[in-house]
C-alpha cells in the first residue's frame, strides 16, 4: 500500500509541477534588478514546521528591519493546526496550513493570494528542499526580484538562484543571499558573464 501510494504521489507531483511551470510562465511581473539598497519589502518564504526555523526566521527579519528593509514571512506549516511556538510570532507573519492545500499541494488560503499578489521587491525562498506548497506560492509570486535554490525544483522560476551542499544549513543559506546582494551593489564592475538575470553563489 505505501508502495503505491508513493507512486500516486509521484505521479500527482509530476502533473502539478508540468501545471505549474505553465502557470508561471504566463505571470506578468515588473522584473528588477539585485539591489538591494533600493529593495524596500522583501518576501520571505520559509518552512514554519519546527521551532528553530521558525526561531531563525523571526531573527532574520529582525536584522532586515534594522536595515531599513521591510520583511514580510510566509510560512507553512506542515500540521492541520499551528504549534504552540507560533504565538510568539509578529503580526507581520503569516502562515498557512496543511489541511489548506488541495489534493494536488496548492495553496488554498487568502494569506497565500495575498502573498502571492504582493509586488515584493525581492522574494526569497529560504529552503533547503522543496516543498510544493512553499514552491508553488515562488513560482506564481508578483516580486520584482525571486531568489531561491540552485537545485529546487522550481529554479525555473527564479531570476537568482545559489547552489548549496548538504552541509549548509539555513543560517549560512539566509546571509549568504543578503551578503552576496550587498556586494553586487558595490561591485558595478564585475565580471559576471550573466545569462538573463542569474547569478550563481556557491555556498
Amino acid at each position: 500500500r505505501h508502495a503505491i501510494m508513493t507512486v500516486i504521489d509521484k505521479i500527482k507531483l509530476s502533473f502539478a509541477m508540468m501545471q505549474l511551470k505553465q502557470h508561471a510562465s504566463a505571470i506578468k511581473r515588473d522584473r528588477t534588478s539585485p539591489d538591494i539598497h533600493r529593495a524596500g519589502c522583501i518576501g520571505i518564504l520559509y518552512n514554519a514546521s519546527d521551532r528553530d526555523t521558525f526561531e531563525f526566521i523571526r531573527g532574520f527579519c529582525k536584522d532586515l528591519k534594522e536595515s531599513q528593509k521591510l520583511p514580510v514571512s510566509l510560512g507553512y506549516i506542515d500540521f492541520k493546526d499551528a504549534l504552540s511556538f507560533h504565538a510568539l510570532a509578529r503580526p507581520e507573519a503569516d502562515y498557512f496550513f496543511k489541511s489548506q492545500v488541495n489534493w494536488m499541494q496548492k495553496p488554498k488560503s487568502a494569506v497565500v493570494e495575498n502573498f502571492i499578489d504582493e509586488p515584493f521587491d525581492i522574494l526569497i525562498n529560504l529552503t533547503l528542499e522543496d516543498i510544493y506548497p512553499l514552491d508553488y506560492v515562488a513560482a506564481v509570486s508578483k516580486a520584482g526580484l525571486k531568489i531561491g535554490r540552485a537545485d529546487s525544483a522550481v529554479a525555473f522560476c527564479y531570476d537568482m538562484t545559489f547552489k548549496i551542499d548538504e552541509k549548509t544549513d539555513l543560517k549560512a543559506f539566509a546571509y549568504t543571499i543578503i551578503h552576496y546582494l550587498n556586494q553586487l551593489n558595490h561591485d558595478h564592475t564585475s565580471n559576471h558573464k550573466r545569462k538573463r538575470s542569474s547569478h550563481y553563489y556557491t555556498v
